[in-house]
């Protein structure tokens, strides 16, 4: 039976310094609507920032908002929010880290090694963003992501008479609690078979990937409880951060994390092959390959 090692990567912040919302936003609004700083005012202003006292209220979820505001400029301009539109206009515009892609590589080639292939212990890259997800895709070589979550809409055009109407229509909308919805799909693998439902109990030795074998990395509170759900599970948690940014907002954007020991580690989003990140992950695989081979030789004892 096949084994499988899943690392989780968050992406705004995370594999990239840019918040990709914010790049697509800035795209649209420029060529048509609001200023990108009045979007996310009205943004802020219908999730209900505004309203008092603040005791009674209880904010609105961000992405079905973004999404919807998104969608309307977009329909405005005759633009369909889809792969073609964030390849054709977007991607550019949305850097990673250096390094990343031959990171990712390197991690996922462990798989290839002696000892991975007698376990038959395999390695997976997902991403779980709240950004859009055929943004994202766009941004790696297929083979490198095997799954990525995120938001999505729904495309199309429809005739009437001689008007083309387009629509962008929010089908999936991310947040910190759809997160850990993801997490359950990959460990109980519902997201390579639908039959497997999320919500189906599954012995913890039919898991395709146990949590014991899941490596999240993010970037700050917005992770809170997909790396608390998968460290009380025994993964591990990882938390980055740009070492360009100030002290200020580097402390500032951590402070939860590191009060509440969420994160096994907290560093810097270096992705060289010799940095302490590269170093804490593979480590982390080399623990897992070295479980099931302590478990073989029980059986071979007993």
């Amino acid at each position: 039976m096949e084994r499988n090692i899943s690392i989780i990567w968050d992406f705004d912040k995370t594999l990239t310094p840019d918040c990709s919302t914010t790049k697509t936003v800035n795209i649209l609004t420029k060529r048509l609507g609001p200023s990108p700083k009045v979007f996310w005012d009205n943004i802020k202003a219908l999730r209900g920032d505004k309203k008092k006292p603040k005791w009674k209220h209880i904010l609105a979820s961000d992405a079905p908002i973004w999404m919807y505001s998104l969608s309307m400029i977009a329909t405005n301009q005759n633009l369909l929010l889809n792969k073609s539109f964030f390849n054709r206009a977007v991607v550019e515009y949305i850097s990673l880290y250096s390094g990343v892609e031959v990171f990712l590589k390197k991690l996922k080639d462990l798989k290839n090694l002696k000892r991975f292939k007698k376990e038959k212990l395999n390695i997976s890259h997902f991403i779980v963003s709240a950004g859009l997800k055929d943004l994202i895709e766009q941004c790696f070589k297929p083979s490198l992501i095997d799954m990525t979550f995120g938001c999505r809409y729904a495309t199309d055009v429809e005739v009437s008479g001689d008007k083309k109407i387009f629509n962008n229509i929010p089908v999936f909308c991310m947040d910190e609690t759809m997160k850990t919805r993801s997490i359950f799909e990959i460990s109980k693998g519902s997201f390579k078979d639908p039959s497997k439902s999320v919500n189906a109990r599954v012995d913890k030795q039919k898991m395709w990937s146990p949590f014991e074998n899941m490596i999240y990395v993010g970037d700050g509170p917005t992770d809170i409880p997909a790396l608390s759900l998968i460290r009380d599970r025994g993964g591990v948690g990882v938390a980055v951060y740009n070492k360009s940014d100030s002290n200020e907002d580097i402390k500032k954007n951590l402070k939860d994390l590191s009060s509440g020991r969420r994160a096994d580690l907290i560093t810097p989003a270096d992705y060289s092959l010799n940095g302490e990140l590269y170093k804490f992950i593979e480590s982390r695989c080399f623990q897992i390959l070295q479980r099931y081979e302590a478990e073989n030789i029980n059986r071979l004892v007993r």
